[in-house]
């Protein structure tokens, strides 16, 4: 399942930055209620993704390639955590950002909405993989299904991830 780490191998490191002061011009925007930006969100989601990443590969070779179905689940258990988590910052300093500041902007407003509405399908399938996975079973039925439904999530997640950081992202502007 080298697709995830192909994938990663060729993103550049996002390094943690110190949020850095807003321009004096911004200071009257504190004012404004509803979600302000924050500088360093983008940087911060896409640690968000190679966290989640590491622990996805994990999963196959620390749990499944070894054999060991605890592991495998305890992995498996620790990435939904850590996903709901991630979405849940998403959802409510990313996207609610977004719809407040690009309201003007129909053809903008409608690639949010977009995102987010696939962004849920695809919350559904990976939390019904984890909650599949999250038990340890029987190495025979893990041999049996868990590398097409491990690599069926694994492909949407890189996916998602791709269009998130090069399209996505780019529209979370002060």
């Amino acid at each position: 399942m080298g697709f995830i780490k192909d994938f990663f191998s060729k993103r550049p490191t996002v390094e943690q930055k110190p949020a850095s002061p807003p321009p004096p011009q911004q200071n009257a925007a504190r004012n404004k209620k509803g979600i302000q930006f924050d500088p360093g969100l983008v940087d911060n989601l896409k640690n968000d993704h190679s966290h989640l990443v590491t622990l996805f590969g994990q999963m196959w070779e620390l749990g499944y390639q070894a054999n060991n179905p605890q592991k495998l689940a305890d992995l498996v258990t620790q990435f939904k955590r850590d996903f709901q988590a991630h979405l849940l910052k998403e959802n409510v300093k990313f996207y609610v950002y977004l719809e407040q500041n690009l309201s003007d902007d129909s053809t903008s407003m409608e690639l949010v909405r977009d995102f987010r509405s696939e962004m849920n399908d695809i919350a559904h399938a990976v939390v019904k993989f984890c909650k599949r996975y999250s038990k340890p079973h029987d190495m025979k039925i893990l041999q049996k299904h868990f590398p097409n439904d491990y690599q069926q999530v694994g492909e949407v997640l890189t996916h998602r991830v791709s269009l998130e950081e090069n399209e996505l992202y780019t529209l979370y502007q002060p």
